[in-house]
């Protein structure tokens, strides 16, 4: 059992076997960004995910770069339901932070991905 949350080289290595199509850019030993497509049905799609240290208990921040998000009038849940930044460069809400469904502790390539997946297809 790890006693400190996974290190940026740690995400990057498991990103990497997970999910080796993905680019990404590391800024220092404290931040990274990935980019990659994933295609959870019949679209494809290219999503953007953001990491630092910072992020350990607040968690990784996830964009759809490509296409661009639909907004669906009339919706219940609103126009463009589940994103944080609604108006202007939408992030994608993955998990209640409330209920501490995320921590540094997990691996971003077994949690932040799949949780994606499932949103693009919902």
């Amino acid at each position: 059992m790890a006693f400190l949350p996974f290190t940026i080289e740690e995400q990057v290595a498991a990103m990497r076997a997970a999910w080796p199509t993905f680019s990404y850019r590391t800024f220092g030993k404290d931040a990274v960004i990935w980019r990659g497509t994933l295609k959870p049905l019949t679209r494809s799609y290219d999503v953007e995910i953001a990491y630092s240290t910072d992020m350990v208990i607040a968690g990784p921040e996830v964009r759809v770069i490509s296409p661009r998000l639909t907004r669906l009038p009339g919706n219940p849940e609103g126009s463009l339901p589940h994103v944080y930044n609604r108006d202007r460069d939408p992030i994608l809400c993955l998990f209640d932070p409330a209920r501490e469904q995320w921590s540094g502790w997990l691996l971003v390539s077994e949690t932040i991905v799949a949780w994606t997946i499932d949103w693009l297809a919902c």
